[in-house]
């Protein structure tokens, strides 16, 4: 179940009417229950894999709350990391231990173990392991009502792909009552429909280009290997970003207020500021839980920029087991300490080039410059492998200009798709500086009935069906 199946247009709606009919003491336990039977409908064995998640952070968070115990937290967060590790990473490990063997001359075959990763793995332990580190630290108050603790380790809306919730800002919600609003319910809704415009119109439009031209990038040329690239880079953050807006959406619907991940990366001026603004809670929590704690900028420039490298190259390996991800991990914290090193030379240089920082020319340049190098870095994470990355690069500076290959899109899907990046590009411009959704409720009725029919249409009309599309697979998440 995912949220553009139909049977979650089944399951949200029952959920909803339910929960706002019910009496307050029963809320909570009947949300709970929605959200582990959306669970559930991935496998049995992932429920229970979350509950083993739920229930020793929970008892770990209660134990610490007796005694600010060190043991305590090291076994919570040991258990943690070990259960990503044998789900998502042990096939990894083994593979490349076997690769370093076998290139010192010792005959050794890796094994392949037969697990599947679970759905949201990597999103709800690192939300358990944080609650754990924030109860230790003092910064949060241990739950004690464990139907509540459950719901923010298993909200439904969140606990495939995230955002990843922060303890004070979601857990004071599940001890509120919530009643039906007509504003937070249609707001919610357009959300989810922007979410779901930017996932059916535009991403699995995209996707079929990109696939298309990254599965064979020696058939095609130069200018059409590297528009595959940026339409990767419109595409991921379509995709991810799309399952946030539902996400938020569905939420706001019942009155929750989940974490925003994106604000308009794509205008960054930097990879560090594109970093603030790209899937904001998980940038946030390795900035708290990982590099302050690794000394910071504490310590000396060099030790900065070296917890900057470590922070991202274990970023790029949370996105997945394969070297291509580490690699991409690397190259945009390379990036960013090649961006502080070189911050005085380039600030001279726009000096006799009179252009301030507020300038036009050197803010476009900026933005132009961030996305092209994000882009780079992308391809290493699009790519299946390491050898796949450096021929959709290399073709790019040594191949033909253009190969009269099929792209895999006509001129009237790739219009489609031009015509939805613009609309993209200007509500994202209007976000720079006003909430899109606060200035929809704002606005007449009759422009509400616009925006929401257009959006409800353009997803009828326009989004991605049939052979060759499958409008369920997120990249950030998984299908079930």
């Amino acid at each position: 179940m995912t949220f553009l199946s139909l049977s979650f247009f089944c399951f949200f709606p029952i959920t909803a009417v339910v929960y706002f009919c019910l009496p307050r003491r029963m809320q909570n336990p009947w949300l709970l229950l929605a959200s582990w039977f959306f669970y559930l409908c991935a496998k049995p064995v992932y429920l229970t894999l979350l509950l083993f998640v739920v229930v020793s952070s929970y008892l770990a968070g209660l134990a610490l709350a007796r005694r600010r115990s060190r043991w305590v937290l090291a076994l919570c967060l040991t258990a943690d990391v070990v259960l990503l590790f044998l789900f998502k990473y042990v096939n990894f490990a083994l593979s490349l231990a076997g690769r370093l063997l076998n290139a010192a001359g010792v005959d050794f075959s890796a094994p392949v173990l037969e697990l599947v990763l679970p759905v949201g793995i990597s999103f709800y332990l690192f939300q358990a392991m944080g609650y754990v580190i924030d109860v230790y630290r003092g910064k949060a108050e241990v739950e004690r009502d464990f139907v509540v603790y459950a719901l923010f380790l298993s909200f439904f809306p969140q606990v495939v792909s995230g955002p990843i919730g922060r303890a004070g800002q979601l857990i004071p919600q599940f001890r509120r009552a919530h009643t039906f609003e007509w504003t937070q319910f249609r707001a919610g809704l357009v959300r989810f429909l922007w979410g779901a415009f930017k996932k059916m119109v535009l991403a699995d439009r995209l996707a079929v280009l990109v696939n298309t031209v990254f599965g064979a990038p020696q058939q095609f040329g130069a200018l059409q290997l590297a528009g595959a690239a940026v339409a990767f880079s419109f595409q991921i953050y379509c995709d991810f970003s799309a399952y946030s807006d539902m996400a938020l959406g569905v939420a706001r619907s019942m009155g929750f207020s989940l974490l925003e991940n994106f604000r308009t990366p794509y205008f960054s001026r930097s990879i560090a500021e594109f970093w603030r603004r790209w899937h904001i809670s998980l940038s946030s929590w390795f900035r708290d839980y990982l590099y302050i704690p690794l000394g910071g900028s504490r310590r000396g420039t060099l030790r900065k920029y070296l917890n900057v490298l470590i922070v991202f190259t274990v970023s790029g390996l949370w996105h997945g087991a394969a070297m291509t991800f580490v690699v991409w991990g690397a190259l945009n914290g390379l990036y960013q300490v090649a961006g502080a090193v070189t911050a005085p030379l380039r600030t001279r240089v726009w000096s006799c080039l009179h252009q301030d920082e507020d300038s036009v020319v050197r803010h476009l340049t900026s933005i132009t410059v961030t996305f092209l190098l994000s882009t780079v870095a992308w391809v290493f994470f699009k790519a299946g492998s390491l050898t796949n990355a450096l021929a959709v690069l290399s073709g790019m500076l040594h191949g033909p200009l253009w190969v009269f290959q099929s792209m895999g899109l006509d001129r009237q899907e790739l219009l489609v798709a031009a015509v939805g990046l613009l609309v993209l590009f200007l509500v994202d411009l209007r976000w720079t500086g006003h909430d899109p959704v606060e200035d929809y409720l704002a606005a007449p009725r009759l422009v509400r009935w616009v925006i929401l029919w257009t959006l409800l249409l353009a997803c009828l009309v326009f989004g991605s069906y049939g052979t060759g599309y499958d409008a369920q697979a997120f990249l950030y998440g998984f299908s079930f």
